[in-house]
C-alpha cells in the first residue's frame, strides 16, 4: 500500500516579529506535506525524531519503537521502510552522517544506537576515552560537519565530542547557572549551541572554546518551552515551542526575529513538537508528536 501524504491546501502561518527585527528578512515555514504512514499503511504514532540529509528522511516513530526511512524527491518524500531492531526501542532523536548511517538516541534507555544506511545493527556510542564516560546521560545529540558527534550529556553537565571513530575528542562544560538544556546543534562553522528549556535561553561555544556563552537575549518573552533546535546554511537558528506549539527564530548572533505556525490540529499547525531538522534545499521537517506526523514545510521569502 503506498504511504499516503495530505498535501496542504491551506497555508496557515501565524507570524509575530517584535520590532527590533522589523528589518530583517525572514524566511516564512510554508506548509508543504505532512507524512502519516509507512509504506505498507501503518501510522506514525507520537514520533519525536527526524533527521534529514541529502535524499534521506528518517522519522523515529516512538510509540511504535522503530525507525521508518522516506526517499526526499524535490518537493516530495516517498517509501516509507520500517527499520525496528531490539537494540532500540524508544527512539528520540535521530541523526545521519555523510556516509548514510543512521544514529538513533533511545530515550528510554539513555544510549545512543549506531545502524548502518540498510538498518543493521553496527554498535552503541561509546565515547572511548571519555572522563566519566560511566556517568554519560545522553538528553540529545547531533552529528557536525566532520561526523564528530556532539552528545548533550545532562548528568555530567556537558556537551561530550566524540570522532566518526568512536574516541572521545572534548567537552564543553555547562554554565554556571542553567535550568534545563534539552538539546543542541552545531552550524556549518561548527558553532555548538544549546537552548535550556526552563529558563528560555539560548547558549554557544565558538571554535574550540571549553564553556557556553549566552547567545543574545533570553527568549521567555516569545517561547514557554524551547525544546529543539537546528541551524540552516545560513546560520539562522529554528527553535521549536513544545508547550506553544510554534517556532522561534533567531540570527546567527541570537537576536529574535520572530516566530511562526501555532498551536492546532490543522496542517500547517503543531501539536507538542520535538525534533526540527533543516536540509540544504531549506525544507524543514518537523516532528509533530502530538497530531502523530512529521510535517514539511518550505523556507519562503
Amino acid at each position: 500500500m503506498a504511504v499516503f501524504f495530505s498535501i496542504a491546501l491551506l497555508v496557515i502561518t501565524l507570524f509575530s516579529l517584535p520590532a527590533a527585527a522589523l528589518s530583517t528578512e525572514v524566511a516564512h515555514l510554508r506548509p508543504s506535506l505532512s507524512i502519516y504512514l509507512d509504506n505498507k499503511g501503518v501510522g506514525l504514532r507520537h514520533p519525536e525524531g527526524v533527521a534529514c540529509s541529502g535524499s534521506t528522511l528518517v522519522v523515529g516513530d516512538t510509540e511504535n519503537g522503530r525507525l521508518v526511512r522516506y526517499t526526499i524527491e524535490g518537493k516530495s518524500v516517498k517509501g516509507g521502510t520500517e527499520i525496528k531492531i531490539p537494540q532500540l526501542g524508544s527512539p528520540t532523536r535521530v541523526q545521519i552522517d555523510s556516509k548514510g548511517d543512521i544514529f538513533a538516541l533511545d530515550g528510554k534507555e539513555r544510549r545512543i544506537v549506531h545502524l548502518g544506511p540498510d538498518g543493521a545493527f553496527k554498535g552503541y556510542v561509546a565515547a572511548e576515552g571519555a572522563p566519566s564516560q560511566s556517568s554519560l546521560v545522553p538528553r540529545s545529540f547531533k552529528i557536525g560537519p566532520d561526523d564528530a558527534l556532539y552528545i548533550l550529556d545532562v548528568f555530567s553537565g556537558r556537551v561530550l565530542v566524540v570522532g566518526a571513530d568512536g574516541k572521545y575528542q572534548r567537552q564543553i562544560d555547562f554554565p554556571a547557572d542553567y535550568g534545563f538544556f534539552s538539546d543542541v546543534a552545531v552550524d556549518a562553522k561548527g558553532t555548538v549551541i544549546v537552548v535550556d528549556s526552563i529558563r528560555a535561553t539560548v547558549w554557544a561555544a565558538v571554535g574550540k572554546a571549553t564553556t557556553f556563552s549566552p547567545l543574545g537575549r533570553p527568549v521567555k518573552e516569545y517561547m514557554t518551552f524551547p525544546a529543539s533546535l537546528a541551524a540552516d546554511r545560513r546560520g539562522i537558528i529554528y527553535i521549536t515551542d513544545e508547550y506553544g506549539g510554534d517556532v522561534g527564530i533567531l540570527a546567527r548572533d541570537g537576536s529574535f526575529l520572530g516566530k511562526q505556525l501555532g498551536m492546532g490540529w490543522n496542517e500547517g499547525l503543531l501539536s507538542f513538537p520535538t525534533q526540527i531538522c533543516v536540509d540544504d534545499q531549506e525544507e524543514v521537517f518537523i516532528a509533530d508528536r502530538g497530531n502523530s506526523r512529521v510535517q514539511v514545510f518550505t523556507l519562503a521569502k
